[in-house]
């Protein structure tokens, strides 16, 4: 008896059991990151936002949605009343427009007094994403358009980071 072995099909579908496999693999992976998502959302709860953004409608949307979370918001429309309301009142971390009317992205970083403040900017522009991100570690961009949940439990992300660096920086 001659045995011939024909060659393997290239895409070969996995099967009933390798695509149950693959689904519950992708179901893991979605529900921890709903998980995370959640907590990050829960980490906003009482902390105060200052939200620096001269577009009406989006900071509407914003504000409701962080308000929705159990944040204070502080609303600004220009850099330089946004940089009035970080000297004046506390702030656990900044949501700004990336595009403000009087002062650049950049600027507004470096005018705010402290470092160690998440500093959110959202409508980033190409040319701007590798100057705001060599700012540091506590700038993040997002471009628009955004989800105000996206860049609510971004926030969230942000300061549990904060948080877990002071405390592993105290047990040192």
């Amino acid at each position: 008896i001659i045995r011939r072995k024909f060659p393997a099909r290239e895409h070969e579908s996995p099967g009933i059991v390798g695509s149950l496999r693959e689904f519950v693999g992708w179901y893991r992976e979605r529900r921890e990151d709903t998980r995370e998502r959640a907590m990050n959302l829960r980490k906003l709860h009482g902390k105060v936002a200052l939200l620096v953004d001269p577009d009406d409608k989006s900071a509407r949307v914003l504000e409701w949605r962080l308000g929705s979370l159990g944040c204070t918001v502080l609303r600004a429309r220009t850099g330089a009343s946004g940089l009035a309301h970080a000297s004046r009142y506390r702030r656990d971390f900044v949501i700004a427009d990336a595009l403000l009317p009087d002062v650049s992205a950049v600027e507004f970083y470096k005018s705010l007094n402290r470092r160690d403040i998440p500093v959110i900017y959202v409508g980033v522009l190409y040319a701007q994403w590798d100057e705001l991100h060599r700012l540091g570690p506590n700038v993040r961009c997002l471009s628009k358009p955004f989800d105000p949940d996206e860049a609510a439990a971004l926030a969230g992300l942000m300061l549990r980071k904060l948080e877990e660096d002071v405390e592993s920086s105290n047990h040192s």
